[in-house]
């Protein structure tokens, strides 16, 4: 790969609150982007996987202002609340896990933001699970199972594709004729890493995969009036976003495994039982000794609507998120969040209350391998020296696992 660095310094300061997004959203102004990173001045350097042309300097350039100056003049600086705080909590470790974790075998990267999981990890994942089903249990959910996939359809009646296009993965098929299929089998190579085929071969995009839990009981509840307020799910899944070139740790993987618990209902009783389940989350936090913030947040729109919809979020605090301090690095990774959606699912999918009024929706979901990779930031990877309630040994409980 090549190491030509390309500097782009920007017209003006960046605003600080935004210059985390504007190197999140540079991923996407081209292929050839390898990294970005920005210096303490502003300026952007792009490592490009092969040096630019002149007239693709030009037209890269133009791109990556665009997106500045959408980002820029389109936000405000957010109104930060913070719920609680315990960033400084003393945690005794300050290395990066991944680090152990590779040399010693316990994770293997198998491809682009792709992980398996060890013995250790995945221990430590499960038992991460076992502990917030318990939790969705205590807030009188259901346990539920949901497709790794969505229909086309609904997410484009959500509004997803405008909204997080670039985070989307799709799943498709050969399609069935006997001539493209054996085509297909005779032409289709890997070259570099990418499967090379007659594309004619593909079927359309019917599917995508789930980039999160609690679309699958919105959907499941779509055209019904609720029998219950509120109707509480608890599932798991495993959900697919594409962050680009952000996906080199377990910080953030292209799929991932996610808990949630999920209310539907009445404004009234979502708020309370969100209340209430961001308490026993909490609760259940501090039990593990993590050192962390819940704070309110805005979800990674793409570049057009990134100011006016997080500014919507923020305004009326409709997203917090736990951010965990990952000691190595001095920052801080979102390893679970609260999202109260106002009556928006109810509306668009024709969910409503027995009176025939639009259903209010909530979640709160962990990554578990998110929320496993801080506890190992923040604690090492030797049990020995993990706080208590994770110290024991690590297995799969069979009392736990059949009350799901």
């Amino acid at each position: 790969m090549s190491d030509d660095i390309h500097k782009l310094r920007p017209d003006g300061m960046l605003p600080s609150f935004l210059r985390d997004e504007i190197v999140a959203k540079m991923a996407y102004l081209d292929e050839n982007v390898a990294s970005v990173t920005q210096d303490a001045s502003g300026e952007l350097h792009f490592r490009m996987r092969r040096p630019l042309t002149e007239s693709e300097t030009e037209t890269f350039n133009q791109r990556a202002n665009r997106v500045i100056h959408t980002l820029v003049s389109t936000s405000r600086a957010p109104r930060i609340t913070i719920i609680e705080d315990y960033l400084d909590r003393p945690v005794p470790h300050a290395d990066n896990p991944m680090n152990t974790l590779l040399a010693e075998g316990e994770i293997v990267q198998t491809g682009h933001g792709l992980y398996a999981l060890g013995p250790l990890v995945a221990g430590l994942c499960h038992e991460l699970e076992s502990r917030l089903f318990q939790l969705g249990r205590s807030q009188g959910a259901t346990p539920y199972r949901f497709p790794p996939m969505l229909p086309a359809t609904y997410l484009e009646k959500i509004k997803y594709f405008k909204n997080f296009p670039h985070s989307l993965s799709f799943a498709v098929h050969l399609r069935e004729n006997l001539d493209l299929i054996e085509r297909f089998a005779a032409e289709a190579r890997c070259q570099h890493d990418v499967l090379t085929f007659p594309t004619e071969s593909l079927s359309g995009i019917r599917q995508v995969l789930a980039p999160t839990v609690c679309h699958n009981f919105y959907l499941f509840l779509a055209n019904r009036i609720l029998p219950r307020d509120p109707m509480v799910a608890t599932a798991h899944g495993t959900c697919f976003r594409h962050e680009s070139i952000n996906l080199d740790t377990l910080e953030r993987l292209w799929g991932f495994s996610m808990w949630e618990v999920i209310f539907v209902g009445s404004a009234t009783r979502v708020q309370a039982a969100l209340e209430q389940a961001t308490r026993a989350s909490s609760a259940l936090m501090q039990e593990f000794g993590l050192a962390y913030r819940l704070e309110n947040a805005s979800d990674p729109f793409f570049i057009n609507d990134f100011g006016s919809q997080s500014s919507f979020q923020n305004i009326f605090d409709l997203k917090f998120e736990f951010r965990a301090k990952l000691p190595f690095k001095q920052t801080t990774l979102a390893v679970g969040s609260r999202n109260y959606h106002q009556d928006f699912f109810g509306r668009q999918l024709q969910i409503t209350l027995p009176d025939g009024s639009p259903a209010h929706s909530g979640c709160i979901g962990f990554g578990l391998e998110r929320l496993a990779f801080a506890l190992l930031a923040q604690y090492g990877t030797q049990r020995d020296a993990w706080p208590d309630s994770l110290r024991t040994p690590i297995t799969m409980n069979p009392e736990r696992l059949s009350s799901r």
